[in-house]
């Protein structure tokens, strides 16, 4: 039977079968071998022949770089990533510039970016000046209406005449039918408001900020908590669908300077324009939320209590990131700060009454009154705090001291609680940060002349030569992200504030007027300087594992630059052009030039 079965011919045909199963499984087998073992789908971008520094651990350098699936899907070589193509994946010849992690914006007004010129400014000059241009906006208000705008206080004004003098007793008799606010210095947590306004708030006995006369009689200055009522609870709401047009073309403008994500506070209305955004799958910028809902609060644990605890909530696009809370002082860089250093006599108002004394206002000095009080709440209910002003080193004191407070109660390490912008820190704060686990974020201070003149004037050039010590936190072995507070800035040239300008200035650390240089011990590499805008940026949002580097794995958010970032002068590094932006795998911006 098997003779039969397997004749002469028929066994020779059998043969030619198997030998034919086997060499078409070796050739599939071999064919597949030869591929890369990613492949399981053709990449979307591949990016060669060009310097990718991925930023990872060891700061390696790659030649090319794959994208699948709004993810990075390998590094290597020319030879190994070209070899995954397929017929529709985009190849960019880099032709030798540089690509890098997308940069991450720590602290970044953006809301405020996106809304310039929508509240009217009115400055101050002189009491009639003052009235006169204030009532033109009320009486084009209709009976009943809002009337919103933003001064300035004089820096010669001391902070007892509330709001540069400015009372209900000038602005009742110009509004009788409508509550006014006028915002009074930056960064908005002080105004000067009518007694309309007063009687809408209904101002609680026990709530903090009322400012009163020696009569009792409240002046219309409001801060910590009474502003907090007015500013988050009586204020209308802006026309939201005004306002998405203006937040994407803001998105979009920060995506032609390489950003790819921000973290910033946000006041409610704010996130709902957001979140309108990110549901219309129209978001070109990942944003990570400060919630401001417990800023400036009257009985905060009520509503940490009501709000519960949201932090992480969200996506790769939209996620909540931490509370924000009112900060330690309503100072600035140019000597309006709550500070330990002693002013010079020459500005030291204290000492001599006839010197402007700055108007800086020390908001955690009253700690019942102020948001010191609700840090160590909301870290005992799960928030991060981030986004919190401290220019002065008093301030950081203070603000170290809520977050000594938050650990009392219950253990922050790992919480990664923050501490913004870094001018006057001190070696104790970064022990401190050190040991609590603290993250900072880092404003370039010493570019600019008009602020390095002022701090001069008033602390002496030696002090400001200690501050902003960026080099000494990272080598302590604190996390220091960089912040892009001033990138709606521009030069007389017209030239931005964007990630590179501050990536140049962290590393050269110069006056870009004088020349001189601001403690040479201090400098950054620009290593180091890339990895403030990029990875410990992502670890200061608690995005770390996703974000800041190019690793398989992570969400492909990269920029392509003109030039080799690493070899092109530091007076240059400015000077690099993005050339593209890339979220997700997708193309958010590319300039209108050939690769």
């Amino acid at each position: 039977m098997y003779r039969r079965f397997f004749g002469k011919r028929k066994l020779s045909l059998w043969a030619g079968i198997f030998l034919g199963l086997v060499l078409s499984s070796w050739v599939v087998e071999a064919q597949q071998e030869s591929f890369p073992p990613e492949i399981l789908a053709y990449p979307n971008i591949i990016a060669y022949n060009g310097k990718v520094l991925t930023v990872d651990d060891a700061f390696t350098t790659a030649q090319a770089v794959a994208v699948r699936d709004g993810k990075f899907l390998a590094v290597g070589t020319d030879q190994r990533i070209r070899a995954m193509a397929g017929p529709n994946t985009r190849q960019i010849d880099l032709k030798g510039k540089s690509v890098v992690p997308g940069f991450i914006d720590t602290h970044n007004h953006y809301n405020g970016y996106a809304e310039r010129g929508l509240i009217p400014r009115v400055i101050f000059r002189n009491r009639d000046q003052w009235v006169g241009e204030v009532k033109k906006l009320v009486d084009a208000a209709q009976p009943g209406e809002w009337v919103i705008l933003r001064s300035e206080r004089s820096v010669d004004q001391p902070r007892a005449e509330s709001s540069f003098g400015m009372t209900v007793d000038d602005l009742d008799p110009i509004s009788p039918d409508n509550p006014v606010f006028v915002w009074t210095s930056p960064p908005g947590n002080d105004a000067v408001i009518n007694s309309y306004a007063l009687r809408l708030a209904k101002m609680p006995e026990d709530i903090s900020g009322l400012v009163k006369d020696e009569d009792g009689e409240p002046t219309g200055f409001i801060d910590m908590e009474a502003y907090g009522r007015v500013f988050y609870e009586l204020l209308p709401w802006p026309n939201l669908e005004q306002l998405v047009p203006l937040y994407r073309a803001a998105q979009r403008k920060f995506n032609t300077q390489g950003k790819t994500t921000v973290g910033a506070r946000y006041s409610p209305y704010s996130i709902s324009v957001l979140k309108m955004i990110w549901e219309r799958g129209q978001a070109t910028l990942r944003m990570r939320v400060f919630h401001e809902f417990a800023r400036t609060a009257y009985r905060p644990e009520a509503i940490v209590k009501r709000v519960g605890n949201l932090n992480g909530l969200g996506d790769d696009w939209l996620k909540i990131g931490a509370a924000n809370v009112g900060n330690p002082d309503g100072g600035a860089f140019n000597g309006r700060a709550w500070t330990r250093k002693p002013k010079l006599p020459a500005m030291n108002h204290a000492a001599d009454p006839s010197q402007p004394d700055f108007g800086f206002v020390p908001y955690f000095q009253d700690r019942e009154g102020s948001d010191w009080k609700s840090i160590p709440i909301l870290s005992r209910y799960g928030w991060r705090i981030l986004g919190i002003h401290t220019a002065g080193d008093r301030s950081v004191d203070e603000l170290i001291s809520a977050y000594e407070e938050a650990h009392r109660q219950k253990s922050i390490i790992g919480m990664r609680h923050g501490i913004d912008h870094s001018l006057m820190i001190l070696p104790e704060h970064i022990a401190t940060a050190k040991r609590l686990g603290l993250v900072m974020g880092a404003e370039e201070n010493m570019a600019e002349t008009d602020r390095t003149e002022a701090m001069s004037r008033v602390y002496g050039a030696d002090e400001v030569v200690k501050m902003s010590p960026i080099r000494s936190m990272i080598d302590a072995g604190v996390v220091v992200a960089m912040e892009g507070l001033g990138n709606t800035r521009t030069d007389s040239d017209g030239s931005e504030r964007t990630p590179l300008w501050f990536i140049e200035n962290f590393v050269r650390r110069t006056d870009l007027q004088t020349g001189r240089v601001w403690n040479e011990d201090e400098k950054v590499t620009r290593e180091q300087a890339l990895r403030m805008s990029t990875i410990w940026a992502a670890y200061y949002l608690a995005d770390e594992e996703t974000l800041g580097s190019i690793e398989p794995g992570k969400l492909a958010d990269f920029v392509i630059l003109d030039g080799d970032y690493m070899v092109v002068p530091e007076d240059k590094i400015s000077d690099l052009k993005v050339l593209m932006t890339v979220i997700d795998g997708q193309v958010v911006f590319e300039a209108p030039v050939q690769f």
